[in-house]
């Protein structure tokens, strides 16, 4: 592991309640979905990636642990809505939009990992991906989604990267670059570097997207219990 890995376990073990056998082991418990446990007898993805993209993709999901132990919020599909529905996605990807700036900042700017590999390999798709793709019908679960990434990639792409998707985006749908763009000011405006602004600017995030209505996404505050 690189010298930023090691910094970065010594300044957060203390938060990781996950067994170190599970972190080795390349679990679901750390990794979800692409554990090991549940691709198995397949390797998962990250386990092909460039030494330095593989410390912080393990960093990355580390983190996340730590967002939890912190009382980080997290979002909740009405109950109306099935576990696998557009309206469920949409809220799993408001709240990875709004974890992922202060993680980013942590991983790239302060404790200085690299992750060119799997920028490179999100731009590509981005660009692929919205250059081929209709553009949404406004006001629909793809819109939004759309939306979401518009915003998120912002954070996490270098500027250069950027401004060449944002090309695109604007191209092809303006009306998803204005949301997206709305989204965007929300977020700088509140910030990130505390559990209680990553509450703040999901739930009003949340509410600029309309979702509050119909219940589609709820907010859950971990700390006390509130849904809002």
């Amino acid at each position: 592991m690189p010298p930023q890995f090691d910094e970065f376990w010594e300044r957060f073990r203390s938060e990781i309640s996950t067994p170190v056998e599970y972190i080795e082991a390349g679990h679901s418990a750390v990794f979800g979905e692409q554990g090991y446990d549940l691709s198995a007898p397949a390797e998962p993805a990250w386990a092909a990636l460039p030494d330095a993209d593989f410390a912080y993709h393990i960093a990355h999901e580390l983190f996340h642990i730590v967002q939890r132990g912190r009382g980080y919020p997290k979002t909740m599909r009405g109950r109306h809505y099935p576990p696998n529905s557009a309206e469920a996605r949409i809220g799993a990807d408001l709240e990875d939009l709004i974890l992922h700036p202060p993680l980013e900042e942590l991983l790239r700017d302060e404790l200085g990992f690299t992750n060119d590999f799997i920028r490179a390999r999100m731009l590509n798709g981005a660009l692929n991906g919205v250059a081929s793709s209709p553009p949404p019908q406004y006001g629909t679960p793809w819109f939004t989604t759309w939306a979401i990434r518009y915003c998120e990639l912002q954070f996490t792409l270098s500027g250069e990267e950027w401004a060449a998707l944002e090309a695109v985006f604007t191209e092809r749908s303006p009306q998803v670059a204005r949301l997206g763009e709305e989204m965007v000011a929300i977020v700088r405006e509140v910030g990130w570097g505390t559990r209680e602004q990553a509450l703040d600017a999901l739930v009003r995030v949340r509410d600029s997207l309309g979702l509050k209505v119909n219940q589609i996404v709820l907010v859950m505050d971990p700390l006390t219990g509130d849904i809002l």
